[in-house]
C-alpha cells in the first residue's frame, strides 16, 4: 500500500473550515498513473471571405458539427469532406487545447484528382465541399437521406444511438461479430461521394465527378503523452463510377492558421512522410511565447505494383506543395500542378528556388530545428499539401489512405517541432501495430484519511504488475510510480498535466510513504 501525506497550510483561526474544505476537494485530487517510460515522448481569420458557400444538400443531411474531441484537441468532422472547419460559422474548427479558444488549423480536408481519357477531374474538400453525403448507387449519388450522417461511438458505450444504429449497409465497418469496429478510444465514421455534378463549384476543381466513394474513419485516444494530442483519419476509397481512374492523386489540404494566421511558416520531412506547419516568432497572437506546431503524416498511402514482378509497394507523400491566401488554385489543371508537386503552372520546383539547384517534388524540406536546408523565411497565411500518387483504379477498385493531425508544444516554436515529430514517431509505431495497443494500467483504489492539518492518501499497487505493453510493442518498459496532482476542478485532468502548479508531488510514488509540499488552497475555485 503505497501512501502520500499532503499538509494543509492555513492560518490557526481557519485551520478546522479548511481542512474540511479540502476533503470536499478530495474528488479534484487525481492521481496520474503512468508507464512513465513509454510516455518518453478561434478567431474567425481577420481576411473577409467575399462569398461564404451555402449548404448544398437539406440541413437533416448535412451534419458540420460532430466533434471528435476524446483527447487534448477538438476538431470538427463533417460527413462531406472537410475537416477542422466549424461551417456553421465559417471559423476555425479545430481547437488546441481542448476547452480553450486557442486554435491551430482553420480548414483541412481530402483532395482527389485523376485522368479519365486523358481528361483531368478533381474533387475537393475546401472551404466549399465538392462531395455529398451517402454512399453511391448505381454509379451516381442518392437523394438526402437522414441516415447519411456522422456516426460516433465512443469505447464502453454499447448502448448510444449511433452504436445500435451502426449504418452497415453504407459500409461501417464491423468486427468479427458483426458489432461496430471502433478504432482508438472514440471514432466517428461517415461516407460521401464525389457523383453530383451540381456541387463541382469550387474553382480548384468545377470538373466532371470522377465518381468515387469515400468512407472516412476519424478516431483518437483517451491517453496520456503522444497519443493525446493526435487524430487519425483513415479514408477508404471505392471506385464506383464506371471509369478507369488514372494517374491519380490523394492529397490532404489544409488552411492551417497556427494561433495568428499572419506568421505561419511550413515545411516538410522526406523521411516520415510528414508535413507541418510552425510559428515564424516567440509572439503568437494566441499561443504567445509557446505556439506549437501542427504536422500531418500519410502513414498510408495507396498500395501500387512494385518494380519487383508480383510485388507490390506502399506509397507515402510523394510531393509537398505550399502556396499562400490569395494564389489559391483557379482551374483543375493547377490544382493537379500541385498535387504533382510542381508549380501551378506546371513548371517544376527547384530547391531553394534557384532554377541551378536539383529539381525536387518536396518543397522546403530542410530543418528549422538545425536551420540547415531549405527553409519557409517569408511567414504568412500559408496553404499546404501534401500528395501521394500516381495510381489507378479501375471500376470495383478499393484502395486506403490512412493519416494523422499531430500537434507538438515545447518551450518554443522550434521545441514544438521537435516534440511534433517525437509524437509522430510514437504514432507511427501505433500505425505499425495496426492500432492494436494495450489499454492503460488500471487506476489504483484512493482512500483519504484526515490528520491534524494533514490529509493522507493511501492507495493499492493494482498498475504496477501491468505488463501488457512489453509484449505488444516488443520492448521493456519498467513501471516508475504515481504522481499526484491536485486540480481546481473534477474536469481538468488534462489541463493539470500542462500547469507544473498544480503538480504537488513531481517525483514519482511508488510504495511507502512521502511527504508532499502543500496543497494550495484556492478560493476563486470554490475548494
Amino acid at each position: 500500500m503505497a501512501q502520500v501525506t499532503l499538509a494543509v497550510q492555513t492560518n490557526s483561526k481557519r485551520r478546522r473550515g479548511d481542512e474540511m474544505r479540502v476533503l470536499r476537494c478530495l474528488g479534484a485530487v487525481g492521481l496520474l498513473v503512468a508507464l512513465a517510460a513509454s510516455d518518453a515522448a478561434a478567431s474567425a481569420k481577420a481576411e473577409f471571405r467575399a462569398v461564404r458557400p451555402k449548404p448544398h444538400r437539406s440541413a437533416a443531411t448535412i451534419d458540420n458539427s460532430t466533434d471528435m474531441d476524446a483527447n487534448n484537441i477538438d476538431m470538427v468532422v463533417t460527413n462531406h469532406g472537410s475537416f477542422a472547419y466549424d461551417l456553421v460559422t465559417g471559423n476555425a474548427g479545430f481547437r488546441y487545447p481542448k476547452g480553450s479558444t486557442k486554435t491551430a488549423v482553420f480548414a483541412a480536408g481530402p483532395w482527389i484528382g485523376a485522368k479519365v481519357n486523358g481528361q483531368v477531374r478533381i474533387a475537393v474538400g475546401e472551404y466549399s465541399q465538392e462531395f455529398v453525403p451517402g454512399p453511391m448507387a448505381s454509379g451516381t449519388f442518392q437523394p438526402d437521406n437522414a441516415r447519411f450522417k456522422n456516426y460516433k461511438i465512443v469505447r464502453g458505450n454499447t448502448t448510444s444511438a449511433d452504436y445500435l444504429n451502426w449504418p452497415v449497409d453504407q459500409g461501417a465497418p464491423v468486427d468479427s461479430t458483426g458489432a461496430p469496429a471502433l478504432l482508438g478510444d472514440a471514432m466517428i465514421w461517415s461516407v460521401y461521394n464525389d457523383a453530383d455534378p451540381s456541387v463541382h463549384t469550387n474553382r480548384a476543381g468545377q470538373t466532371t465527378p470522377l465518381g468515387v466513394e469515400i468512407q472516412q474513419s476519424t478516431f483518437a485516444y483517451n491517453r496520456a503523452g503522444a497519443l493525446g494530442n493526435i487524430i487519425f483519419v483513415r479514408y477508404k476509397l471505392i471506385n464506383k463510377g464506371g471509369n478507369q481512374l488514372d494517374a491519380m492523386y490523394v492529397s490532404a489540404w489544409s488552411d492551417p492558421d497556427l494561433g495568428g494566421f499572419t506568421d505561419d511558416l511550413v515545411g516538410c520531412d522526406t523521411t516520415r512522410s510528414l508535413g507541418y506547419v510552425y510559428n515564424a516568432t516567440n509572439a503568437d497572437a494566441q499561443y504567445g511565447a509557446t505556439p506549437p506546431a501542427v504536422g500531418y503524416d500519410f502513414f498510408r498511402g495507396p498500395i501500387v505494383p512494385s518494380a519487383t514482378p508480383g510485388t507490390n509497394d506502399t506509397l507515402g507523400m510523394t510531393s509537398f506543395n505550399k502556396y499562400i491566401n490569395g494564389t489559391d488554385p483557379s482551374s483543375s489543371g493547377e490544382t493537379y500542378n500541385y498535387m504533382q508537386g510542381l508549380h501551378a503552372d506546371g513548371t517544376q520546383v527547384h530547391v531553394f528556388d534557384d532554377t541551378t539547384q536539383a529539381i525536387t517534388r518536396f518543397q522546403v524540406s530542410g530543418n528549422p530545428v538545425a536551420g540547415t536546408g531549405w527553409l519557409d523565411t517569408s511567414p504568412a497565411d500559408r496553404r499546404l499539401m501534401l500528395s501521394t500518387g500516381p495510381f489507378s483504379m479501375a471500376p470495383g477498385d478499393t484502395q486506403e489512405v490512412t493519416i494523422a493531425i499531430i500537434v507538438g508544444q515545447g518551450t518554443d516554436r522550434l521545441s514544438s517541432i521537435t516534440d511534433m515529430k517525437n509524437k509522430d514517431d510514437q504514432a507511427q509505431i501505433v500505425f505499425d501495430l495496426n492500432f492494436d495497443i494495450p489499454a492503460p494500467p488500471p487506476a489504483p483504489k484512493v482512500y483519504a484519511q484526515e490528520l491534524d492539518r494533514k490529509v493522507r492518501l493511501l492507495w493499492d499497487k493494482t498498475a504496477v504488475g501491468t505488463h501488457s505493453a512489453n509484449a505488444i510493442l516488443g520492448q521493456d518498459f519498467v513501471f516508475e510510480g504515481y504522481r499526484v496532482w491536485q486540480l481546481p476542478s473534477k474536469g481538468g485532468l488534462r489541463a493539470a498535466r500542462q500547469q507544473q502548479d498544480l503538480l504537488l508531488c513531481g517525483h514519482r510514488l511508488l510504495a511507502g510513504h512521502a511527504q508532499c509540499r502543500a496543497v494550495r488552497h484556492r478560493r476563486e475555485s470554490g475548494g
